[in-house]
């Protein structure tokens, strides 16, 4: 009995051989699936799907040709990569191209490749294993990111900060595939701090123009400007602007789908002020200029729905 039982087992493995090696054909990566990974190419070569703002399962959706990426001899010098960790999830084939999935709790990252001689030789040049951590200890990282990085955007007041301070900076807006740089504006300088897309699409049913800023700046601004604001003192510029994209569709039609550029530029007294308990968020606000689609408005934080 035991010996027929052994025989049935061996059987239903030599069943399962074809569909096991027509896995392994079809992976085509040496890095297995469930794999955590780095990805190197800079966020502002990612790119949305048809709509301005792309979601899945509360994940927002990217995609990125690698093969034009790599056609660019400095990509990797182009932007910041996003601090932080992928799974590699899947690999699938289609027509034009393959497809390798990414994902973490937040996103969603397929990486699209048109040659089909050697995906995973490919897939190598983008992608490195292991924890951001390790990464950004690397050599690579040193020579071709943060150097070439930090050249570009401490420039002016803000090169006199130390190499942790700016790598400090720039973790804090890179895994919110965020930007940093220096700006003038009105004959003063600011430490530019433009942030990505939060994947919402709010109602236009229920929020205009000014209820919209309302609702960003106070889920997403308020504490950035305490936060970025100390930096700004240390590097002795006179404010921090932050940008970003906001936007709307009617909900009930599934129309409509537009998007606002909101822009904030704040003194740097208010933010010390605001730091300190000294102001209300509502003055803070009122004493900074608030510009949506380059159109300067007032911004009534408690006025919104």
């Amino acid at each position: 009995m035991r010996a027929g039982k052994l025989f049935g087992m061996a059987l239903s493995l030599v069943s399962l051989l074809p569909a096991l090696s027509g896995q392994a054909k079809d992976w085509q990566l040496r890095l297995a699936k469930g794999s955590t990974v780095v990805a190197k190419i800079p966020t502002g070569l990612w790119e949305t799907p048809r709509r301005s703002v792309s979601l899945a399962f509360g994940k927002r959706i990217y995609v990125v040709d690698v093969d034009e990426v790599l056609a660019a001899s400095d990509w990797q010098a182009s932007g910041f990569p996003y601090c932080g960790e992928f799974t590699l999830a899947k690999v699938s084939k289609k027509s034009a191209y393959s497809e390798v999935e990414l994902q973490n709790s937040d996103i969603y990252l397929k990486l699209r490749f048109r040659k089909g001689d050697n995906l995973d030789r490919e897939f190598q040049k983008v992608v490195v294993p292991g924890y951001w951590s390790r990464y950004e200890s690397s050599e690579d990282f040193r020579a071709n990111v943060f150097t070439v990085q930090a050249a570009k955007i401490f420039t002016g007041p803000l090169a006199q900060l130390t190499d942790s301070l700016k790598l400090s900076l720039l973790r804090m807006v890179c895994d919110g595939q965020g930007t940093l740089a220096t700006e003038p504006y009105k004959g003063k300088s600011y430490l530019a701090v433009s942030l990505a897309d939060d994947g919402n699409i709010y109602n236009s049913l229920r929020l205009n123009q000014s209820a919209g800023a309302a609702r960003v700046i106070n889920d997403r601004l308020l504490q950035q400007a305490k936060l970025f604001g100390k930096v700004a003192g240390l590097a002795g510029v006179d404010g921090v602007k932050f940008s970003l994209r906001i936007s709307y569709e009617n909900l009930v039609t599934k129309s409509d789908l537009h998007t606002d550029k909101l822009e904030l530029y704040i003194p740097l007294d208010l933010t010390t002020k605001f730091a300190n308990a000294d102001i209300t968020s509502q003055q803070l606000v009122d004493g900074s200029i608030v510009l949506v689609n380059d159109n300067r408005i007032q911004v009534p934080l408690a006025g919104g729905p």
